[in-house]
């Protein structure tokens, strides 16, 4: 395949377009506005409010001229304290309410699609400290993954309201750095720069239950995050067939009619095009129902009777069946596994 063709049918790599509005919000705190520069004027106007997503180039564009206008290098560093976006505070609660923290990590890296597209987060754990990494997607500006470092930051100090120390450490890419105010803006005892973008935990610290812990408000902030993931619009047609069929797991009903009527196409059309990605239907509804019924094992706070019928399966031995087909061993194996490697660890 030619270069240029197999560019042009990669997927489109967009953010929500609600991060122009919470840098506006912060620019203000400067006394200046996107308004003041004509390109990002250019590339913003026509966005708002109705568009959902922002290119990623033009995203990038927008920082660009964001940090010139608040002659600040630190601009996005600093975002999490001029202004708090809606959306995050719901993800900030939503996590708050889980039973430990790292319920509340494996929470947080489940719905982070809701905040930014053009990262994912992943849980590193080593022998005495866990680091929450901030994984590029594309290339997004540096201010932008300085902007999450700093709203994740505030989220784990939200999660130590004791202040035993859940945060202490940060490690960032941008050479040329003022570390020490770096240090200051995350509220962290060390800063250094390296290879990636994350947080630094106290290992032991993982296991301590959240005191903000709430099993009903959980349940229910999780069904409308659960709703918020899967009506994301997306230009990844297997990914956002995936979505939904994670949104209707349990519902008993996952058929491919209640997946093609809210994407407006017929399911022997849904079909076809499924094909010509390379995948069914059939299979996406496995790959979905395994990769939770991993997740969910390792969160362990079901019973796996609960985790087979929230999957959607008419029995805990078709549900064992299944996950012997995946991973050639039993859910209580596979379990016991997972608790084996926390101790380990």
């Amino acid at each position: 395949m030619p270069g240029s063709l197999r560019e042009q049918l990669k997927p489109r790599i967009r953010e929500h377009g609600f991060w122009v509005s919470v840098i506006e919000q912060a620019l203000g705190h400067y006394g200046v506005g996107l308004a003041q520069s004509s390109l990002a004027y250019n590339l913003t106007n026509g966005i708002r409010p109705d568009a959902p997503f922002i290119e990623q180039a033009n995203c990038n564009l927008v920082w660009t001229e964001a940090s010139r206008l608040a002659d600040d290098d630190l601009f996005g560093l600093r975002l999490q304290r001029l202004f708090s976006p809606t959306v995050f505070n719901l993800l900030n609660l939503s996590a708050s309410t889980c039973g430990s923290v790292t319920a509340a990590l494996g929470h947080l890296i489940r719905f982070f699609p809701v905040i930014s597209s053009q990262v994912r987060l992943e849980l590193q754990r080593d022998a005495d400290r866990s680091w929450l990494l901030i994984i590029p997607v594309g290339k997004p500006h540096a201010q932008q993954l300085e902007a999450m470092l700093g709203y994740l930051g505030h989220l784990l100090r939200q999660l130590d309201p004791t202040s035993d120390g859940l945060l202490t450490g940060a490690t960032l890419r941008r050479p040329d750095l003022d570390l020490e105010l770096c240090r200051r803006l995350l509220g962290c005892d060390e800063v250094h720069l390296g290879e990636m973008y994350g947080l630094a935990m106290p290992q032991a610290l993982l296991d301590k239950p959240l005191p903000s812990a709430d099993a009903f408000i959980a349940t229910r902030l999780t069904d409308t995050l659960q709703d918020m993931l899967a009506s994301l619009p997306s230009h990844d047609l297997v990914e956002q067939v995936k979505r939904r069929v994670q949104l209707l797991l349990g519902s008993g009903d996952i058929s491919v009619e209640r997946i093609a009527g809210p994407m407006n196409i017929s399911p022997r059309h849904l079909r076809r095009k499924l094909s010509q990605e390379g995948t069914s239907y059939e299979q996406l509804v496995d790959e979905v129902r395994r990769e939770t019924a991993m997740r969910m094992i390792g969160e362990g706070q079901l019973s796996l009777t609960s985790i087979a019928y929230e999957l959607g399966f008419l029995d805990p031995s078709s549900f064992t069946r299944a996950f012997r087909r995946w991973t050639n061993m039993s859910p209580t194996s596979f379990r016991q596994q997972v608790a084996e490697s926390s101790t380990d660890r």
